[in-house]
């Protein structure tokens, strides 16, 4: 259970924004024209994840033939197809949430595996970058999730202390950053299963982020259940 908080960092591929499902579209897509295939179970490790992790899984699973580089172009182009076609949905609860963060004035940051350019595009497109004065993404840091990094300088991006913000997460590498960089993990599970390990470090679990909205609202700047 989180101890008294003073800001709450949020993730952003599949906490904020349904993008999760576009990029397994895009990658399988892109696997298929290169003469590769990329099952769930392997996509499924690749969620939530920095691109340099995700090219030392997938040249592992695929092989000395699999070029990487060449993926990730033919990649980028599915997945600028796919959201030209479909857009990227906001997930459900964030205005909820959004309007709570800032009824309260609580300070709140969004930390990102992605690097900055995509990152922003991604907000752009779904049109709601403006609401983020602190964005830290995995171009700022030499690390990216499952290290600590990223969260670590969102906290000194807030001017505050590790151990007094929640950082909401997702996916396991989401996780296992907040809770190395001394932060309250909380839990939103999307797409990917998350280990029981993992699971135990999460200080709250909720369902969506209509619940965590409900949540801060019953118990503004203390603990939450």
């Amino acid at each position: 259970m989180p101890s008294p908080y003073d800001a709450v960092i949020l993730d952003m591929d599949g906490l904020i924004l349904d993008t999760e499902a576009r990029y397994r579209q895009a990658w399988r897509s892109a696997a298929g024209i290169l003469g590769f295939e990329l099952d769930d179970t392997l996509l499924k490790k690749l969620s939530g994840l920095s691109v340099d992790a995700v090219e030392t899984i997938l040249c592992r699973a695929l092989g000395p033939g699999f070029d990487f580089e060449r993926f990730l172009d033919t990649g980028t182009r599915c997945w600028h197809e796919a959201v030209a076609r479909e857009g990227i949905p906001v997930k459900s609860g964030f205005g909820d949430l959004l309007a709570t963060l800032k009824r309260q004035r609580l300070p709140f940051a969004l930390a990102t595996n992605s690097h900055r350019p995509d990152a922003e595009n991604c907000l752009n497109l779904a049109g709601i970058q403006a609401h983020f004065p602190i964005i830290v993404t995995r171009s700022e840091v030499a690390h990216g999730k499952p290290a600590p990094d990223i969260y670590l300088k969102a906290a000194e991006q807030l001017a505050l202390a590790p151990e007094n913000c929640l950082a909401v997460e997702d996916s396991e590498a989401g996780l296992l950053a907040a809770f190395r960089a001394g932060m309250q993990p909380v839990w939103i599970p999307d797409y990917a299963p998350v280990s029981e390990t993992a699971q135990r470090l999460a200080a709250a679990r909720f369902s969506s982020l209509d619940q965590l909205a409900h949540s801060l609202n019953l118990c503004p700047l203390n603990a939450i259940d």
